[in-house]
């Protein structure tokens, strides 16, 4: 039997417990951790130990002298350790094990989390893995995902709104979306019809009337989207129904054009949306129905007109037959 094969052998074999025996793990890092221990008088080296579910115990590192570093880690992950003392067999051929110590559980450290794992994070919903990753770098509500969206603006995406609510509590800003169209946190939850996590932005003190590199305001999103709920909501919250977009649509337009339901165009006319007005070619809300093949919408607003012409018809006649009187 070879040496290597003799002194793996006398590794594996049961040992006297180790009297007194002191241990701490310090200095972990994502790959590696620092063990300081006790040491025993007569023991020559030492023989640090870490345990496989299939292999059993292996050696890990070999040492004289306390501490030790316990290297080939894997990252985030705790392992159970233990250090065996050894000494020179009477016939010098060998190691013999003089204590074995008790088990050792250390962990590696997880490296400091990117805006990738955060995003998976909240695309998965998992509200204590996004706190454990800000309380280890809280710089990470500063950055956007490599979608171009800030973490609140992801979290409003998937409706999470337990991770919303840790969002807000971390710091992020309710007036940052997409740098890049420059959306805010309050067009997404209009466009996606997140009504508590609007309501919560517009507490925050969120623009209703913030603008997006297109002039879009959220209730130009909430009509895109078609999203009912939403629009009412905005119109409850003050919305500007005039407030124009980079093409000269108002609102209203806007729901001609984007194929929202008769239903929001009718809640639309209701609060006072302006049906003669223009957009920035000249043409009015009826006018864009027609173009845009919307002939029940365009319908609905010639009665309108015309339910409105004959109220101001009627006063006007009315006068006229008292003069006459």
């Amino acid at each position: 039997m070879s040496e290597e094969s003799q002194c793996n052998q006398e590794l594996e074999s049961p040992g006297p417990a180790w009297p007194d025996f002191k241990a701490r793990i310090f200095n972990p890092t994502v790959n590696s951790v620092s063990l300081e221990f006790s040491l025993l008088d007569d023991a020559l080296v030492y023989s640090v130990e870490q345990y496989h579910n299939r292999h059993g115990w292996q050696q890990a590192e070999w040492t004289s002298s306390s501490p030790v570093d316990v290297t080939n880690l894997e990252e985030n992950f705790g392992y159970r350790l233990r250090i065996k003392a050894l000494q020179i067999a009477e016939n010098g051929s060998r190691y013999v094990a003089l204590a074995i110590s008790p088990d050792i559980i250390a962990c590696t450290e997880a490296a400091l989390p990117t805006t990738n794992c955060l995003n998976r994070a909240i695309r998965k919903g998992q509200q204590f893995l996004v706190k454990r990753m800000l309380r280890r770098r809280p710089s990470l509500i500063e950055y956007p995902d490599p979608n171009g969206y800030m973490p609140l603006a992801n979290a409003i995406i998937q409706g999470e709104m337990c991770i919303i609510d840790v969002l807000l509590s971390a710091g992020c800003s309710v007036h940052l979306g997409n740098s890049g169209s420059g959306r805010t946190p309050l067009h997404l939850a209009f466009y996606f019809g997140h009504l508590p996590s609007a309501r919560i932005l517009l507490n925050k003190k969120a623009q209703l009337e913030a603008t997006d590199c297109n002039g879009m305001t959220p209730t130009h999103c909430a009509v895109d989207a078609n999203q009912l709920e939403m629009v009412k909501f905005a119109l409850e919250s003050g919305a500007n129904l005039e407030a124009r977009d980079a093409c000269g649509w108002t609102v209203l337009m806007h729901g001609v054009v984007m194929d929202s339901s008769l239903e929001i165009i009718k809640i639309l006319v209701t609060h006072g949306a302006d049906l003669t007005a223009v957009d920035g070619v000249g043409k009015s809300c009826s006018e864009l129905a027609k173009l845009y093949r919307r002939q029940q919408v365009a319908d609905y607003f010639e009665n309108v007109l015309k339910c409105r012409s004959s109220k101001s018809v009627i006063p006007a006649n009315g006068a006229e037959a008292e003069v006459q009187q």
